[in-house]
């Protein structure tokens, strides 16, 4: 895995659109909509760009994006994003469930600092070749050496067992949303 670079971003973005098509959680922020999932990829990268850490796979087929919880930057372009997520992404009838949704999580999350692991993403075609794997060691390997525990949320059925056989464990579900939604987390 490689650190971000601007030339990396629309390769990125469009993982991530892929990626997360028919996604429960996604599809409950901004719709079935590939032009919606792009502003929502968007404003995701922007923010772990100011928050974290963004990163791609050698091969150009993965990506991660990766938030650190003592980190709440917001500069007048994450405002801007925002308004943009929430007018031409989610749509105004969709705020106020998506405002429940992220109180929801916020309190569910811990207290003490904790790596984020927002998005993890492989171009479909590349799925179940092992990029994700891939991925998700280099992530656990980066929280190892920073000695940060690490936190993620998943409503992707095909991901329960998968996050288990890295080691993490459920630590709440929430079934408010109308899917399965779990929390995960990893200690090191």
């Amino acid at each position: 895995m490689k650190k971000y670079r601007k030339e990396d971003k629309e390769k990125i973005i469009n993982i991530l659109v892929d990626s997360f098509e028919r996604n429960k959680s996604i599809d409950f922020v901004v719709g079935k909509s590939a032009k919606s999932r792009r502003i929502l990829m968007e404003y995701s990268l922007e923010n772990c760009l100011e928050n974290g850490e963004v990163f791609i796979s050698d091969s150009g087929n993965s990506c991660v994006l990766l938030k650190y919880s003592e980190r709440k930057n917001k500069p007048l372009k994450l405002w801007f994003l925002d308004l943009k997520l929430a007018l031409l992404g989610m749509g105004l009838s969709r705020i106020p469930k998506v405002l429940k949704r992220e109180r929801v999580i916020e309190k569910k999350q811990p207290e003490h600092v904790f790596l984020y692991l927002w998005f993890i993403g492989v171009t479909p075609e590349f799925q179940g070749r092992g990029e994700g794997s891939d991925a998700l060691t280099f992530v656990l390997n980066l929280a190892k050496e920073q000695n940060l525990p690490v936190r993620l949320e998943t409503s992707t059925d095909v991901n329960f067992k998968w996050y288990e056989s890295f080691g993490f464990k459920v630590y709440e579900s929430s079934a408010e949303f109308g899917f399965p939604f779990y929390f995960y987390k990893r200690e090191f």
